[in-house]
């Protein structure tokens, strides 16, 4: 039995990186698996990437649809026209990066594997970096501060046994529909407001919080050159990334939450007097208006959690696999920062040397 599997992939003014995005188009046509679909949508783009992938598509082997937006919806409302584009036969969504290259098997892998486990609502393999060379993620952690950690990311190893996670990868992750609306209680993918960063966080958390797991799984399943799109937008990428982590702060019982805003607004007064000390030449890669960027974040983050806390209540973090913080082993971190951050690196690395746990079922 092989289920309908649709796979949303998106594009955005990919033409710097076009190679690597042609090579995911072509590996996806190359999946080893007989009942799946593509759904292409375009972002907008205005660089002219969009018309080499519509023709590279037409000539592509797998059904697919193509959709060209009249504007940048983000990483959320893109791939929110694309599920809602899905065939409505498809048991499971598929999110594929265009700058993640999937491998043939991957597909047919991990889709056994949730088939065999119903309460299975997202789950992800190993993802390499596009050298191959070492590791992008084996699974993906959020910290009680909500810093962001890839398992084996930079190193060699990888899983050997099933583990669970707090949240699948958005560069390569695959979901139950029914998990989806259940957890959501809506026809979207994601929340439209948070436009890109931490959507896939909070997903898995949504997930956890109604009964569903989150697995990476022991296969290699695709390359990825991480944030592709994101590196000629750098103050973007930083914009979204604080006012996303706030929001998700916002709406969650983390212990730790009136901490993250004094780490936050710490940050913004580190960032002035860097800017301060810095030379002439150095400014252009530090730009003076971070600090105003960052504290804009801060503000929005924490208007738009109250919002959302309103409309779809607050997270409980604690029902899924998190790093949490030891109060009494890392208070200094909340004075200096990176006593929290080798702290949790400690946590981090007792699951390394698992690798996983046992007796996962």
């Amino acid at each position: 039995m092989f289920p309908k599997v649709s796979i949303l992939w998106l594009n955005y003014n990919s033409l710097s990186f076009i190679d690597i995005v042609l090579e995911s188009l072509q590996a996806v046509n190359e999946l080893d698996y007989p009942n799946y679909e593509l759904i292409v949508v375009d972002n907008g783009s205005t660089d002219g990437s969009f018309k080499i992938i519509r023709d590279f598509v037409d000539k592509m082997n797998v059904k697919n649809k193509v959709i060209k937006l009249d504007k940048n919806l983000g990483f959320c409302g893109g791939n929110n026209v694309a599920y809602k584009a899905r065939d409505k036969d498809s048991k499971y969504v598929v999110l594929l990066n265009n700058d993640a290259v999937p491998y043939k098997n991957s597909l047919k892998e991990i889709i056994e594997v949730m088939e065999n486990m119903s309460l299975l609502g997202a789950a992800q393999g190993t993802i390499l970096r596009y050298d191959e060379k070492t590791v992008d993620t084996s699974g993906d952690y959020i910290d009680e501060i909500f810093g962001v950690h890839l398992l084996f990311e930079g190193e060699v190893k990888t899983l050997k046994k099933p583990i669970y996670t707090t949240y699948a990868d958005g560069a390569y992750s695959f979901y139950k529909v029914n998990a989806i609306k259940q957890s959501l209680r809506s026809d979207k993918l994601f929340y439209d407001v948070m436009f890109s960063q931490y959507e896939d966080v909070l997903l898995g958390l949504k997930l956890w919080n109604n009964g569903y797991k989150v697995m990476s799984l022991p296969f290699l399943t695709a390359k990825h050159n991480r944030s592709s799109s994101f590196r000629k937008v750098r103050s973007t990428h930083i914009y979204f990334t604080v006012r996303n982590k706030v929001i998700v702060n916002e709406i969650s019982n983390s212990r730790y939450k009136k901490y993250l805003k004094a780490l936050l607004y710490r940050g913004l007064y580190l960032w002035k007097l860097k800017l301060l000390r810095l030379r002439k030449e150095k400014l252009e890669e530090y730009p003076f208006e971070t600090p105003i960027l960052l504290f804009k974040a801060i503000k929005n983050g924490e208007k738009i959690g109250e919002i959302m806390r309103k409309r779809i209540g607050r997270i409980n973090i604690y029902c899924a696999p998190i790093l949490k913080i030891d109060i009494q082993k890392s208070f200094l971190g909340f004075i200096f920062r990176q006593k929290i951050e080798e702290y949790v690196k400690g946590e981090l690395n007792k699951i390394k040397e698992m690798f996983a746990y046992e007796g996962v079922k």
